[in-house]
Order: structure tokens, then sequence, then C-alpha cells
């Protein structure tokens, strides 16, 4: 996956959101319902890194999948980019 994906704000944007939604929502069903320790905060950071990886490759695959022109321009931008 490409890095060049993580400069277009209008596709991270409603992944960033609902990563952080999610990985609240997960938090609550761990049963932790305030940050207030490093170790409280620590496992709602994994969980929202986790999901923001994962939901970027699943944006990814839609793209390529859907859009293979978009995908095709943003491969030569990180290719002529190195």
């Amino acid at each position: 996956m490409p890095k060049q994906i993580q400069k277009i704000w209008w596709l991270m944007f409603p992944i960033t959101f609902i990563a952080g939604y999610a990985a609240y929502l997960l938090v609550q069903a761990a049963g932790i319902i305030h940050l207030d320790s490093v170790p409280q905060m620590l496992v709602f950071v994994l969980c929202f890194a986790a999901l923001r990886t994962g939901l970027l490759f699943i944006a990814w695959l839609a793209i390529v999948g859907f859009v293979p022109q978009l995908a095709k321009s943003i491969l030569d931008k990180e290719a002529a980019s190195k």
C-alpha cells in the first residue's frame, strides 16, 4: 500500500473518524469507561492504530478494485517521488 494514499484528506478523514469511534466502542465494551491511566490509554491507542490500518487497507483494496485509474495515478506519483 503506497504512502501517498495517506495524504488524501477526503479518504483519511472518514477512516480516522470511523477507527476512532470503533476504538472507543471497543474500549467501552472491554469495561474501560474512562481513560484515567496510561495502560488504558495505551489500549485505546493500539485499538485505534489497528483499526485505522485495517480500514486503510480495505479502502486501498476498494480503490484498486473499483477505481483502478485512481490507484494507478497514486502509484505513479509514488514512483515519481522516489
